[in-house]
């Protein structure tokens, strides 16, 4: 081999490597690929735990409300004029159905 031969390849074995716009458009959209699959994957299971705890409320509510809903038939049941008369019995007098006196 001659020196020249060494000088050439050396020359080609120090060479930098060229960077193409294809290859960095090619990383550029390999990343924004990844990107996208761990948001969509990412919203996607929160948007689930928002659904979980949603429906959970929703249950909370309803229970809560079958429990108003309770309290006040046992209120219109106790406050009815027809139970609480009975209760008195005879201490009680009525004055055209409006007014009542206890005695």
């Amino acid at each position: 081999m001659s020196a020249m031969d060494k000088k050439r390849i050396n020359k080609i074995h120090n060479r930098k490597p060229k960077i193409r716009p294809e290859s960095l458009l090619c990383i550029a959209f390999a990343l924004s690929f990844c990107f996208y699959c761990v948001t969509k994957i990412g919203l996607n299971s929160y948007n689930i735990t928002l659904s979980v705890e949603d429906q959970k409320l929703a249950a909370e509510v309803e229970e809560k409300q079958q429990q108003i809903d309770e309290l006040q038939s046992e209120v219109n049941n106790l406050e009815d004029k027809t139970r609480v008369l009975g209760m008195l019995g005879d201490e009680v007098k009525d004055n055209q159905d409006n007014v009542y006196i206890i005695d």
